[in-house]
C-alpha cells in the first residue's frame, strides 16, 4: 500500500461564484507564477486544458481520470501531483462530479525565466554527482506527494491567496524550494526504477543496490561512504542534495516499506515484523513507523488484515 501526503483543499466556491460547472476557474497571479484553482461540479468527458508556462497540478478534492502524453488515462486523486511542460494538452474527464462530490485541485503555472534561473543557479553551486545537470524530467511527470511536497504546496497556497505585502518575494523563494524537491523526488525515483541499469555507472545507484540487497542487515555509513569513495560528510551531504533525503532516514524508510510487507501477514507478529525488516530496537521501530506512516504499527496492521478480510 502506497502512502501519500494530502494538500488542503481550498474552500469551495459558493453558488453565486461560479461562472461554469466544469473547470471553474479562480486565479491568483504573482510576478513568477499564476495559482489557478479548478472545481467541477458534474460528470464530463475529455475536457482539454492547456497552458503556455509549466504546471505543477495537485488533486486536493474528488477524482479525475488524466491523458496525457498519448499514454493510457490514468486515475488521479488527492494526495497526488502532476507536471506538465509548457504546451502540452491535458484532456480530463470527471467521472464521479457532482454537486456533491465536486473535484477540486490547483495548477499552478511557472514563469519559464524563473525555471531557468533555478536551473542555473544549481547547476553553478551545486553540481550533481557524475558531471549531471539538474533538469526537470517529465518522463516522471505523475507521483505521490511526500510531506515536503504537500508542505510547500500548502505554503504557496497560503501565499498566493493571502494579503502579505511580500508575497512575492515569499512566493519565489517557496517555488525554487519546491523544484528543487520534485526533482530530488524525480532522481530518487529514476535512480530505484533502473538499479541495475545504472548501478555500473552512477555511485548513488551502486549505493541503493546495495542497500537493497542488505537492507535486512547492520548498515554502517562509513562503509557505505568508502564504497562511494567518498568522506562520511561528503557523502552525506551529496546524497541528501541528489536524493532529497538523508542516507539514513533512506534506510529507515526501506526498511519501515519492508515491515509494511511482514505486517500485511495475520501470522507475522510487530515484533517479527521489526527485527525481520532491520531494526533491532521494538520501541524505535515503533517510533519511526509513526513518524513516516503517522500511525502505530498495530492500528496499521488492524487496518491491513481488516482490508484483506
Amino acid at each position: 500500500m502506497n502512502e501519500k501526503n494530502l494538500v488542503s483543499p481550498f474552500n469551495l466556491s459558493g453558488e453565486k461564484e461560479l461562472r461554469t460547472l466544469v473547470e471553474n476557474r479562480k486565479a491568483y497571479t504573482l510576478n513568477h507564477c499564476e495559482l489557478n484553482i479548478y472545481e467541477t461540479y458534474e460528470r464530463s468527458e475529455l475536457v482539454p486544458l492547456t497552458f503556455n508556462d509549466l504546471v505543477i497540478t495537485s488533486m486536493l478534492r474528488g477524482k479525475k481520470v488524466m491523458h496525457l502524453f498519448d499514454k493510457p488515462g490514468f486515475d488521479y486523486l488527492p494526495g497526488e501531483t502532476v507536471i506538465v511542460p509548457p504546451n502540452v494538452t491535458m484532456t480530463i474527464d470527471f467521472p464521479e462530479a457532482s454537486e456533491t462530490n465536486p473535484s477540486q485541485c490547483t495548477a499552478l503555472a511557472i514563469n519559464q525565466q524563473e525555471i531557468c534561473s533555478t536551473l542555473d543557479f544549481l547547476n553553478e553551486n551545486y553540481p550533481r554527482a557524475n558531471n549531471e545537470l539538474w533538469q526537470l524530467n517529465y518522463q516522471q511527470f505523475h507521483f505521490f506527494n511526500n510531506y515536503e511536497l504537500a508542505q510547500l504546496i500548502n505554503k504557496l497556497i497560503s501565499i498566493s491567496t493571502g494579503d502579505v505585502l511580500t508575497k512575492d518575494v515569499l512566493a519565489n523563494l517557496t517555488l525554487k524550494e519546491l523544484l528543487i524537491r520534485i526533482m530530488q523526488m524525480q532522481n530518487l525515483h529514476m535512480i530505484k526504477d533502473n538499479l541495475n541499469q545504472l548501478s555500473a555507472g552512477n555511485r548513488f545507484a551502486y549505493i541503493l543496490q546495495y542497500i537493497k540487497a542488505h537492507l535486512t542487515e547492520k548498515l554502517n555509513i562509513d562503509t557505505l561512504s568508502q564504497m562511494a569513495y567518498m568522506s562520511k560528510a561528503s557523502f552525506f551531504r551529496a546524497f541528501k542534495c541528489e536524493l532529497g533525503v538523508s542516507p539514513v532516514d533512506y534506510i529507515i524508510k526501506e526498511r519501515i516499506q519492508l515491515a509494511k510487507q511482514f505486517l500485511q501477514s495475520p501470522y507475522c507478529s510487530i515484533a517479527d515484523a521489526c527485527f525481520k525488516s532491520g531494526f533491532n530496537n521494538q520501541h524505535y521501530f515503533s517510533r519511526a513507523f509513526r513518524k513516516i506512516e503517522g500511525t502505530t504499527p498495530s492500528i496499521y496492521k488492524a487496518r491491513i488484515i481488516k482490508i484483506f478480510n
